[in-house]
């Protein structure tokens, strides 16, 4: 499910940045086996406007990062922003894509990022069995979410749009992850709103 006009500026704000800059970034990466591993290939799933390409790279250090969204407006924003970067385009990838039916290759990437999308996401448990298909064995698969407390409630249906079928809580969510074939590495749950999850796809 795509964003609605008012989340679209809530997640392009400066302050949303700043926040996953300095807050959700680093507490992703302290989730990471420390040394961090050498990320050649990573997959950001929900693009946005080009945010989390920038996390991936800083605090990750992901040689080549592939970025998709359901949304061509976000894809084509996204694309611009990075076009006169120093970073280039060469090591960037763009594309309009379905997270139930990723257009890669299988064991094609090292890591997968989920900035907070799953929750737009109608059919998650499908969008995970590709994450599981896309990844490398022992590939990592790194996630901030927000749970169905968070989206499932009058204030939220006022503002955003969001599918209200299927939500999952914090242990329905690593249920799900566990059942698509990843063992959990680390968890935090914040009074079951959101959460963070370090995964690693099980070799077959």
């Amino acid at each position: 499910m795509k964003l609605n006009p008012f989340e679209k500026k809530l997640v392009q704000h400066p302050l949303r940045f700043w926040l996953q800059n300095h807050i959700e970034a680093p507490l992703l990466t302290s989730m990471m086996p420390n040394p961090l591993p050498y990320i050649r290939h990573a997959l950001e799933i929900g693009c946005g406007f080009g945010n989390g390409i920038q996390l991936i790279r800083d605090h990750f250090g992901a040689e080549h990062v592939t970025a998709v969204d359901l949304d061509p407006e976000m894809v084509a924003a996204a694309k611009a922003r990075w076009h006169d970067s120093p970073y280039g385009l060469s090591q960037l990838e763009f594309s309009v894509a379905d997270a139930t039916a990723l257009p890669f290759a299988n064991a094609q990437f090292d890591v997968v990022f989920n900035f907070a999308v799953f929750h737009h996401i109608p059919d998650w448990q499908a969008a995970v069995a590709e994450v599981a298909r896309v990844l490398k064995p022992n590939g990592y698969f790194v996630v901030e979410d927000l749970y169905r407390a968070a989206i499932c409630n009058p204030l939220s249906r006022r503002l955003f749009e969001h599918p209200q079928q299927n939500r999952f809580n914090h242990q329905e969510w690593l249920a799900g992850l566990r059942q698509g074939g990843f063992e959990i590495l680390c968890e935090r749950n914040v009074l079951n709103l959101s959460g963070m999850v370090l995964a690693q796809k099980r070799m077959a």
